[in-house]
């Protein structure tokens, strides 16, 4: 398979698939390749739309049509920094003021909205309920477009409302079973409500759909891994994540530091984390909680307690 462009003609992708073929089995065949081709090339990650979102990163963003801010506004989540938060927030919020029946810039909005919330960054008042307002009206608007359900279902879940999630989130794969994005997303989501060994597996799925996939999908196994003990395999999916502004990587990054024994890389890793939130000592229970359940978060604090982290003591600890 290769993909080109056809008016510049660079080569944007190719690859080969090899395995055993028969006139009997070409259904079989058919039904493993064309999700895979269809992910990598396709899906919000895919070839095309990161080509597209990247050409549009030079283009003023008062002459985005609504269309191209939603391509646009994919890079982001490869991208996850207050700098490029501002920036998509911006454009979308000018792409549903002239199109306000655009469901995709709704759709797209709303997950910026839940990101002033889920990491914190840029946070105006009342983010998930903003966030809500905005994917509710992508759904309106196109109940049968997918980015309006799995931005609906992700808010669900930030607000711990996890019978909506569970439907939205299973409304979205059924809707669009081949976006590798969306099912890592929620596949991390499902993992951090306690369904680990359903949500990794979601995870796994979408990797082996798009391998060309964000760095983001593997948080779920660090997690998984850490919660389990398995600190080296923690390591090892950090290494896969590679968003060194992300100021959560540096925190199980030490945590896992912390518990193999390596102090001194636990130390440095901390001292990455402060860089990037020089607050997090105080936040940290806070930050984790909006993930995860209350067992899951002193496991990792723990680890950065161990890892010289001063972290205050919760109300029900020594209890």
């Amino acid at each position: 398979m290769q993909l080109v462009d056809a008016v510049s003609g660079a080569h944007l992708w190719a690859e080969t698939y090899e395995g055993t073929f028969s006139p009997e089995a070409v259904f079989e065949l058919q039904d493993d390749l064309v999700p895979r081709i269809v992910s990598t090339v396709a899906d919000q990650y895919g070839v095309l739309p990161r080509c597209m979102s990247e050409s549009l990163r030079g283009k003023s963003e008062d002459q985005l049509t609504p269309q191209e801010a939603v391509l646009r506004t994919f890079s982001y989540f490869t991208r996850i920094t207050p700098e490029e938060h501002a920036a998509v927030r911006k454009i979308l919020e000018r792409a549903v003021r002239e199109a306000p029946d655009h469901a995709d810039s709704w759709a797209m909005l709303s997950m910026i909205y839940r990101g002033e919330f889920a990491q914190g960054y840029n946070a105006g008042p009342n983010p998930l309920d903003r966030a809500l307002a905005a994917a509710q009206r992508a759904v309106d608007l196109a109940p049968a477009h997918a980015l309006g359900h799995y931005a609906l279902a992700s808010v669900y879940f930030f607000r711990k409302e996890m019978v909506p999630f569970r439907v939205e989130a299973e409304r979205t794969l059924l809707l669009n079973p081949l976006d590798a994005a969306a099912r890592a997303y929620i596949g991390l989501l499902t993992a951090a409500s306690g369904e680990w060994d359903r949500g990794c597996d979601m995870v796994e799925s979408a990797v082996h759909l798009n391998p060309n996939c964000p760095g983001y999908f593997y948080f779920a196994r660090c997690w998984n891994a850490y919660r389990q003990g398995k600190y080296e395999e923690v390591l090892e999916g950090i290494a896969r994540i590679n968003m060194p502004n992300y100021y959560h990587v540096p925190g199980i990054q030490a945590a896992a530091l912390a518990q193999l024994g390596r102090h001194e890389e636990a130390q440095k890793a901390i001292r990455a984390l402060l860089a990037l939130r020089p607050d997090f000592a105080t936040a940290a229970r806070q930050e984790y909680g909006k993930w995860y359940n209350a067992e899951n978060v002193e496991q990792v604090i723990e680890g950065l307690r161990k890892a010289g982290l001063d972290i205050p003591a919760s109300s029900t600890e020594g209890t």
